[in-house]
């Protein structure tokens, strides 16, 4: 793998988790968001598939984004979700203390003390453990925008839907990488673990 050696820490892996069912649910009164589905794991196993987890019984289970998960919501790149703790400070400031860190479902969160946007992730991203030794290499794909449903959940309007232009500003809160980013697996990136604890870089 040749890498630049122009990198820009972004912070460190806080969180892992993946969605193991879809977050959005059907009930009587329309469909809500419902975060109880998220699943914080351990460590990631990155596949070009998508993302896999081992239980502690040795079950394997798929995200839903995986190629091969029955439900799957693979858009084509199997993506893998990013966040970042200073958009969640950003977002609890907005909406409330209910908006903790991974709440928006990314399967990574990133510990970092700025905002981060799509210009400052550049084309692809480094994770590397402590040691420097696992280096796993990721191209960033786009913003991941939020959809109706979360940014009700956000509001605290899952029982009394938004009006229009509360919701489309709502939307706007959330937009620009606030919500994350979606990357996918270098195609030249063998299949390879994250976890709590790895350092995230920029390359540029």
């Amino acid at each position: 793998m040749q890498l630049s050696e122009n990198k820009h820490l972004l912070g460190t892996i806080k969180i892992t988790q993946i969605q193991p069912s879809g977050l959005i649910v059907e009930t009587p009164s329309g469909e809500i968001y419902d975060p109880s589905r998220l699943l914080q794991v351990e460590r990631l196993f990155l596949t070009h598939q998508g993302i896999e987890v081992k239980s502690p019984n040795g079950e394997l289970i798929l995200d839903i984004h995986h190629t091969n998960h029955p439900q799957t919501h693979g858009k084509g790149y199997n993506a893998i979700s990013v966040g970042f703790s200073a958009h969640y400070r950003q977002m609890r400031a907005d909406f409330g203390d209910h908006m903790v860190d991974g709440i928006a479902g990314e399967n990574i969160i990133i510990q970092s003390e700025e905002l981060v946007w799509l210009a400052d992730l550049g084309d692809q991203v480094l994770v590397e453990g402590p040691s420097g030794r696992r280096q796993v290499l990721l191209d960033v794909k786009k913003i991941a925008a939020p959809c109706e449903e979360f940014s009700h959940f956000a509001a605290n309007s899952q029982g009394k839907r938004l009006p229009a232009g509360e919701l489309k500003e709502t939307l706007k809160l959330l937009g620009d990488g606030r919500r994350g980013f979606l990357l996918a697996l270098n195609p030249d990136q063998e299949a390879i673990f994250v976890q709590p604890g790895d350092f995230v870089f920029a390359l540029r």
